[in-house]
């Protein structure tokens, strides 16, 4: 196995900027009063990250298909 030092300064900058997009939705909610409140809130912002962004298979393209597939992520009955 060989090893590869890539000296470039900016290949780090695809993954600062998805970083980046993340910090702009979670900056407004920064003030929760407690640890409860932020574990329900914060799961939902991935979910909604993985699913605009394809990582999560949709079966149904409407906002109904987005919702169940919510509810089924993070162990509600549907």
């Amino acid at each position: 196995m060989t090893a590869e030092h890539r000296t470039s300064k900016y290949l780090n900058n695809i993954l600062e900027a998805d970083h980046g997009v993340l910090k702009r939705v979670i900056r407004p909610t920064r003030g929760f009063q407690t640890r409860k409140t932020a574990a329900a809130t914060l799961p939902g912002f991935e979910i909604m990250r993985m699913i605009r962004r394809g990582h999560c298979i949709q079966w149904e393209r409407r906002a109904t298909g987005k919702i169940r597939l919510v509810n089924q992520l993070v162990g509600l009955a549907a």
